[in-house]
């Protein structure tokens, strides 16, 4: 796997006005950036602001997303079969054939695995856990609070997430009680899918589909992996037709970099104009189901990301009042993290615009790839506000309607009073 930290300083870039030059260099540096919420987590280079004297972390409050795994369902895969007849018939250049075998990979290493975590997604959940040890390992060796409630969704990648993030905490600290709750009632507020109604996906669907039958030019693409575009073209059904399938040999593969061996490597086979055009369409798409756009509103922060910032609110008051908890962890899906951070508006989740250039003010691979986590840190002295910080991703965000009390540090009075008024909104 490419060194994906020799690009992380390329992601700020996308929020200059030069967006579509600084897109094309960032896919140069990692061309799997593409694939948006289908990226690895990406390891974060951090350093920690001091609290404020005397301040110590005693509590923490988490959510993250499953780790990296592999496509949710064998139909992702459908294209394989198409581009099989297309070799069969000759109609596959070199780098079609080759193209068709890297997929091939993929189906065959994702067989009888689909949505489950890959190795790699384990391995994410543990650094991400043994990190945040690292960071405040005093929050978990407390005489008065032992206790640790996991909640997690009970689709089997969120389980696995769950225990490997967790089984790395107990290793660090055995004498914590780690009590691990699962079920479809907390589906209500762990990853509320009410807010993917049929108007916002129809909204999705109409301007992804304008944007592929727009922005996707088959003429370079198709002569590189047709020997006969024409005959191809003839064979889906029309020019739209092979728009959508180029676009679906892309969907196929951006998955690539969440797997174990064997490593295929499907976007090796296109050019940087091309991803770049994949890139805006995969960004529209998750963008309204995981965060906002103009289209659409803010559905999601209403049905979804206000429940749990309530549970939030409400385990942190729990926690304050003394239950001897001195974490909550919580496990699910993108539909989850997304809105939950897009009704906090942290630093980029405030940021707003419509879906066809999501890329440029929300790039999901940065908001939100496999393992996107939140964590509130509380730190208290013997006498003094309770402050939190703010983790996305592990590093320290800002929160910007809420007064700082110094740097990254939130008087929890001021950040629940917030929280409770973007609940009612």
């Amino acid at each position: 796997m490419k060194n994906l930290l020799s690009c992380f300083s390329l992601f700020l870039l996308l929020l200059s006005p030069a967006g579509a030059q600084d897109l094309r260099e960032a896919l140069k540096a990692d061309p799997y950036l593409a694939s948006a919420n289908h990226h690895p987590y990406i390891v974060p280079e951090f350093r920690d602001t001091p609290a404020p004297k005397g301040y110590k972390p005693f509590y923490v409050s988490h959510y993250g997303r499953h780790g990296s795994r592999y496509h949710t369902r064998d139909a992702y895969f459908a294209g394989v079969d198409l581009l099989d007849s297309l070799r069969d018939a000759g109609l596959l250049t070199a780098e079609g054939k080759a193209l068709c075998a890297d997929l091939h990979l993929m189906r065959d290493a994702s067989d009888d695995l689909y949505g489950i975590l890959t190795q790699l997604g384990s391995k994410e959940h543990q650094g991400i856990a043994e990190r945040l040890y690292r960071r405040v390992p005093g929050v978990f060796s407390q005489r008065d609070r032992r206790q640790v409630l996991v909640v997690s969704s009970p689709v089997h990648r969120c389980l696995q997430s769950a225990a490997n993030f967790n089984f790395a905490i107990k290793a660090k600290a055995p004498g914590l009680d780690i009590e691990l709750r699962t079920g479809q009632r907390y589906m209500a507020y762990i990853a509320h899918g009410d807010h993917n109604s049929a108007a916002v996906r129809s909204t999705m669907k109409h301007i992804s589909d304008s944007l592929i039958h727009a922005d996707v030019r088959t003429g370079k693409t198709a002569a590189r992996l047709f020997t006969d575009p024409s005959k191809v073209r003839e064979k889906l059904g029309g020019e739209q037709k092979l728009q959508e399938f180029l676009y679906d040999c892309f969907s196929m593969g951006n998955i690539a970099r969440c797997l174990d061996a064997p490593q295929a490597d499907p976007l090796s086979h296109f050019t940087l104009d091309e991803l770049a055009v994949f890139a805006k369409i995969k960004n529209a798409q998750i963008a309204p189901l995981y965060c906002h756009s103009r289209e659409t509103g803010r559905i999601v922060d209403r049905v979804t990301g206000a429940p749990l910032l309530r549970d939030f609110v409400e385990k942190a008051d729990e926690a304050l009042r003394g239950n001897g908890r001195c974490a909550d962890f919580r496990f699910g899906h993108d539909s989850g993290i997304g809105p939950l951070l897009s009704i906090m508006a942290v630093e980029g989740y405030d940021a707003d615009g419509p879906m066809a250039e999501a890329v440029n003010w929300w790039p999901g691979w940065k908001y939100i790839p496999m393992g996107s986590n939140l964590q509130l840190i509380f730190y208290r002295k013997p006498k003094g506000e309770v402050l939190v910080k703010v983790l996305r991703n592990e590093e320290e965000t800002r929160i910007a309607a809420v007064p700082s009390f110094s740097g990254p540090y939130y008087k929890w009075s001021d950040l629940r009073s917030y929280f409770l008024r973007r609940i009612a909104d």
